[in-house]
């Protein structure tokens, strides 16, 4: 099994109506193909982890590179797992202002990174899921 995790922004920001049918879709389509995750979403940008079997991983990723409604796909992580984090989330919503402040703190610096993925991105995203961890457990 992998786990993933990208930045994206969106084209326009989403209404809470437009958020509620993009986790619709995410739950449908992962139940599917057995990918589960969480997408953090503040001001129109979107970090999103993705786990399961790699190909099916990576088949959703493809999906949902081409969506036309944003821009901007950074790859921030890929890491084989032995188990997932997100187990019981086919994909959980986790809306910024609604979670840890250390985790705050991390997503709104994410919106600054606006290169090409660099192995230094690794460095960021571990610390965040490993305090993630340590705050749904």
């Amino acid at each position: 099994m992998i786990c993933i995790a990208y930045l994206s922004t969106a084209q326009l920001v989403p209404t809470p109506s437009e958020l509620d049918a993009i986790l619709a879709a995410s739950h449908r389509n992962n139940r599917r193909c057995g990918v589960t995750g969480m997408l953090c979403h503040y001001e129109g940008s979107f970090l999103q982890f993705l786990e399961g079997e790699s190909g099916d991983v990576d088949a959703t990723y493809s999906r949902i590179a081409a969506d036309p409604r944003h821009t901007g796909l950074i790859s921030l992580y890929r890491q084989d797992i032995d188990e997932r984090l997100f187990n019981e989330w086919s994909m959980a919503l986790a809306r910024v202002e609604a979670i840890d402040p250390a985790q705050q703190a991390f997503c709104r610096g994410l919106r600054t990174l606006e290169f090409a993925a660099t192995p230094a991105h690794r460095q960021l995203v571990e610390p965040f899921l490993a305090s993630f961890r340590a705050w749904i457990r």
